[in-house]
């Protein structure tokens, strides 16, 4: 993996702004790489994918250094954007697990529909899994009043959980109110009524949504 002194292509290629997100002033594709400009968390951010790279896991972008613009670059990966790699890292100020901090489905990219990668790892930092399990529930099964009936909700949570290893049980959903009520007190006027409203369905639906599947006779 080239780092920041030996990180030089071998011509000049053309910057291609990218846009789409929430967050990508700067942001640009040269060849086969994503450049952006350097933030206040940028260092913290390096060590986390250096720390992901070292263990194998291949669903988070490549940290490559820092060009002669002073961007950092990250390795491109080829897709479109809509486990557990960080139990051992650990900063000097806490033991807790590292975690993403939004695990919504427009921070993935997707092959062919599937899920290869995680990006924006900007609000990575020490928290519990249960925090990045309900922000991801929630957003992922279209949980709250706009989602399907209760009982198609309770469905994609059974199998949501079955495949993480947990099961589906009133915690769970406490997990995914927790992260409304948070999301919540980051929010301006604007955006507050329709999270309020999600967070006081969930309250009242909770037991629906971990009820236990139907028995199918016969």
């Amino acid at each position: 993996m080239s780092l920041v002194s030996d990180y030089a292509p071998s011509m000049p290629e053309q910057e291609r702004p990218l846009t789409g997100g929430r967050v990508t002033p700067g942001v640009v594709r040269v060849g086969e790489t994503v450049r952006r400009p350097l933030r206040a968390n940028s260092e913290f951010v390096r060590r986390l994918l250096e720390h992901l790279a070292a263990t194998a896991f291949e669903g988070a972008p490549r940290y490559l250094g820092v060009d002669d613009a002073g961007r950092e670059v990250f390795g491109f990966t080829r897709a479109s954007c809509q486990t557990s790699s960080t139990r051992r890292f650990r900063t000097t100020r806490s033991r807790r697990p590292l975690c993403h901090g939004d695990l919504s489905p427009c921070n993935f990219v997707f092959d062919e529909g599937k899920p290869v990668a995680i990006i924006d790892f900007d609000a990575a930092a020490p928290g519990y899994r249960l925090g990045d399990l309900g922000y991801a529930l929630f957003l992922w099964l279209n949980l709250g009043t706009d989602g399907p009936p209760p009982d198609e909700q309770a469905r994609r949570l059974r199998l949501f959980c079955d495949a993480y290893g947990c099961e589906a049980e009133p915690r769970i959903v406490q997990a995914v109110v927790d992260a409304v009520a948070e999301t919540i007190d980051r929010l301006g006027a604007a955006d507050l009524r329709w999270w309020q409203v999600q967070r006081r369905w969930l309250e009242e639906n909770g037991d629906v949504l971990v009820a236990p599947a139907p028995s199918v006779d016969g």
